[in-house]
């Protein structure tokens, strides 16, 4: 059931793309807004509280319609983790920026690609040239890929299913939101959030260096997750991030030293993000131009499907047993 419901909910969502305006993303943000003014109050157990009800309560609330769904009706199930996943799971919610960018730079058209990503992460992108802003759109996109789709489904295979889905997605999307720069969320409740979700990333982030390393070059790929993993502040990027660079051939490293975890929707920044390394080491590889945006696309695609391999073999093991 795990696999049918990845696979239509994909299917789905690159037919019907979520708009960022949906009811749901609306909740979410109200939710997470409620939980920030009414609970926090600077303390760490006010941050752990606003954190429980912004994501924790929804989770439960999730577990809960899928545990009745699953006793009443097998396709009842099937349905709510379809329903599920289309809000959490896809590439729709982030892709457009990376094809438009990658169009206008096919087409040499630098001052458009450097607009899109300014409006994708609010980055200074004056003085880019086309081989910066290919590092960062691949970079950011990378993410992305590992924040709204292998992370998601690393999640929802697990037992609670659904559920892991939602706590995956809202954790993410809180320590984001909380620790933009304009955000008015007291350190403590930045703090929690921030290491609330790198706790749960850490295994994804490592899997999904490992699938990068499988479908790509594994030597380079291990040498340069091994040796440069640390440029990033936040590991769990690192790892993920220096592994696409080995697997692909590619240097990367334009968010190197950057705040922990750059979220993922469009338009924000964490406070004290840059947009350049300043570890002054550099990885081994191809300085990135255009033409890498389509290798990376394919070794998205490949890990994707290699992930999609697998659980269809488990599927089919648990339906034989």
């Amino acid at each position: 059931m795990a696999f049918l419901s990845v696979l239509i909910a994909l299917l789905i969502e690159q037919l019907k793309p979520l708009g960022r305006g949906s009811a749901v993303y609306r909740l979410r943000q109200s939710m997470a807004d409620f939980a920030s003014r009414n609970f926090d109050a600077g303390q760490s157990r006010h941050g752990v509280a606003a954190w429980f009800i912004a994501v924790i309560v929804p989770t439960l609330i999730t577990l809960a319609i899928y545990l009745l769904a699953l006793h009443t009706s097998l396709l009842l199930a099937l349905a709510w983790n379809i329903v599920v996943l289309y809000f959490t799971l896809g590439f729709r919610q982030f892709s457009h920026f990376f094809t438009d960018i990658q169009d206008a730079l096919n087409h040499n058209d630098d001052a458009t690609a450097r607009n899109l990503l300014r409006q994708w992460k609010a980055l200074d992108t004056v003085d880019m040239s086309a081989s910066d802003i290919t590092q960062q759109t691949i970079e950011h996109a990378l993410v992305s890929v590992q924040r709204y789709v292998l992370g998601v489904f690393f999640w929802f295979i697990l037992p609670i299913g659904p559920a892991g889905a939602v706590l995956y997605r809202l954790s993410d999307y809180v320590a984001g939101k909380w620790n933009h720069a304009d955000s008015e969320a007291s350190p403590a409740l930045r703090s929690f959030a921030q290491r609330a979700f790198d706790l749960l990333d850490w295994v994804p982030a490592r899997l999904t260096a490992i699938g990068y390393a499988i479908v790509g070059n594994f030597e380079d790929a291990v040498d340069v997750w091994r040796g440069y993993a640390q440029l990033w502040a936040n590991r769990n990027t690192g790892v993920m991030l220096a592994s696409a660079a080995g697997a692909a051939g590619i240097r990367l490293g334009a968010t190197a030293g950057s705040a922990p975890s750059a979220p993922t929707e469009p338009g924000w920044t964490q406070e004290g993000e840059v947009a350049s390394s300043n570890s002054g080491t550099e990885m081994p590889g191809a300085v990135p131009q255009p033409a890498h945006l389509r290798n990376v696309v394919g070794l998205v695609w490949r890990s994707v499907l290699l992930w999609m391999l697998l659980l269809a073999m488990l599927s089919v093991v648990s339906w034989v047993s």
